[in-house]
């Protein structure tokens, strides 16, 4: 094949209406994967994105002191602060347009996640399975301004932390960003790779299949993709190797 031609992919589409929910009346769970009393053997992965979970966090709720090992989380905030505390001594706010990675390591850690303020924090949380193991601990967070990542793709997350971006114990690499109504966005990507598109907000189409606010769709066997946004859009953007070896 002509390396830049064009091969029709494989989708995998979820809609935000058909994710698992759970509603806990301090916060809500919209749940693309698989993820605690929510279970549906079709979706269990995308490689190694093994949990997506959309939240909104109500005003001075949160989640109590609670344990992860052997996994590579993610948290992309979308509005509002979440204060972040472990039990390796870390304290951070964590603001809109800003990501955390927290590896927690095969020895594993402890946090809490607390909205202490009056808005409603709204975030993605995300899992990755590591590909190797054993894992240390390691924290990392990295924000960009909104006109830093308009128009374009900034890269939060690669295995070796190139160009500034967050190093993970997995092959991913994760970026965000903000589109106008009529831009346009080419990716290619290699061999044995896929992506997973989500739609934080606004209007997307790609594969031929118009995304919304809070869908989602996973691209494989293909070199490339095109997204074509009909609204003023923010996305989370996973370049993932479909055959990473997971310890899971």
């Amino acid at each position: 094949m002509v390396a830049n031609s064009f091969q029709r992919p494989t989708v995998k589409l979820r809609r935000s209406r058909d994710r698992g929910f759970e509603d806990f009346g301090w916060t809500d769970n919209w749940m693309t994967f698989s993820f605690g009393s929510y279970r549906d053997p079709d979706w269990m992965n995308f490689g190694p994105l093994r949990v997506m979970v959309e939240n909104h966090i109500q005003p001075h709720s949160g989640f109590p002191s609670h344990p992860h090992r052997d996994v590579e989380v993610l948290t992309y905030i979308v509005a509002g602060t979440l204060t972040h505390q472990d039990s390796f001594g870390h304290q951070a706010e964590i603001h809109a347009g800003e990501m955390q990675l927290i590896s927690a390591g095969s020895q594993g850690m402890i946090h809490s996640e607390y909205n202490h303020h009056e808005q409603i924090e709204h975030n993605y949380q995300m899992w990755l399975i590591p590909d190797r193991a054993p894992t240390r601990f390691s924290y990392h967070q990295l924000q960009f301004a909104d006109h830093e990542r308009q128009g374009c793709l900034k890269l939060y997350v690669s295995p070796d932390g190139r160009d500034g971006s967050m190093p993970i114990n997995t092959d991913a690499l994760v970026y965000s960003g903000r589109f106008e109504t009529g831009d346009r966005l080419s990716y290619t990507l290699k061999p044995s790779r896929g992506v997973w598109l989500q739609v934080v907000k606004g209007g997307v189409k790609v594969a031929d299949h118009h995304l919304f606010t809070g869908d989602g769709i996973g691209i494989t066997e293909t070199n490339r993709i095109e997204a074509n946004f009909a609204d003023c859009s923010e996305i989370l953007l996973f370049d993932l190797g479909m055959n990473t070896p997971r310890i899971w």
